[in-house]
């Protein structure tokens, strides 16, 4: 399997608000301001950058962001927030419906932002690393970039490679107005030795009329493990500058050889 062609953020746009609720962190951005503090105004660009956590308060900062996401209700929801700040604000922002596996990305930035786990999105290793190298193109010489993700080392883990006999369903959220989301995930496949592991999934929306949306996708995931994320960053002419590491999570940030 190639790509991954859905996903339940298409579902409706209130897979969008849920999104919000469980992605609220903001360690992420206080690392990167810490990384670029002094240097004035950059260009960065975001790919994978959803309903706007990460590039509004870079923007709010004073600098140019443009945000890449393929999925509509993500950049719907972006726009709305987007659009209750102020207008010199506004005018620093660009969000842009993109293919970030197959098209191409902008060019001359000063940081590249890869966050919030956005290498589990991605199908293969060879995904995984065509973001590298599309970041490497997009960046000045002595740009730097941001890779942070969740990490699993060795084997694919137990729990991932069980065979789900049946779909599992779980209630994840109420949202506005009593909206119920549910979320189902079975495994129906994986590679132990090539770590792929591959589920189908399913999203349920429940509204208190009675009415039901239901959509369900194949979806692939590959998880990285740290020498994985090193072995893409030296080969695209990274360097790495400042690295920091928890049992399940890595953080890169790396600058762009000359």
């Amino acid at each position: 399997m190639a790509q991954n062609t859905d996903s339940w953020y298409e579902a409706d746009a209130r897979a969008a608000e849920y999104y919000d609720q469980i992605e609220a962190g903001t360690d992420d951005i206080q690392f990167i301001r810490s990384q670029i503090e002094g240097l004035g105004p950059l260009r960065i660009l975001e790919p994978f950058c959803g309903t706007g956590r990460i590039l509004i308060p870079l923007a709010q900062d004073g600098h140019e962001i443009v945000g890449l996401d393929l999925a509509r209700h993500m950049l719907d929801r972006a726009k709305m927030k987007i659009a209750e700040l102020p207008d010199e604000v506004q005018a620093r922002i660009t969000l842009i419906r993109a293919d970030v596996i197959k098209d191409e990305w902008p060019r001359d930035f000063d940081v590249v932002i890869l966050g919030g786990n956005c290498f589990y999105e991605l199908a293969t290793p060879q995904e995984q690393e065509g973001c590298i190298a599309s970041a490497a193109r997009s960046l000045k010489v002595g740009g730097h970039i941001f890779v942070d993700n969740d990490h699993m080392e060795g084997d694919l883990d137990e729990d991932w490679a069980r065979i789900d006999p049946e779909m599992k369903m779980k209630e994840l959220a109420i949202l506005a107005n009593g909206v119920r989301l549910l979320g189902g995930c079975q495994t129906i496949g994986c590679d132990i030795p090539g770590r792929l592991w591959r589920a189908i999934r399913k999203t349920v929306i429940q509204f208190p009329d009675g009415r039901t949306l239901e959509k369900e996708y194949i979806q692939q995931k590959h998880p990285v493990s740290i020498p994985e994320v090193r072995g893409w960053l030296d080969a695209h002419g990274f360097v790495i500058e400042c690295y920091s590491e928890t049992p399940t999570r890595a953080t890169h940030w790396a600058r762009k050889r000359a």
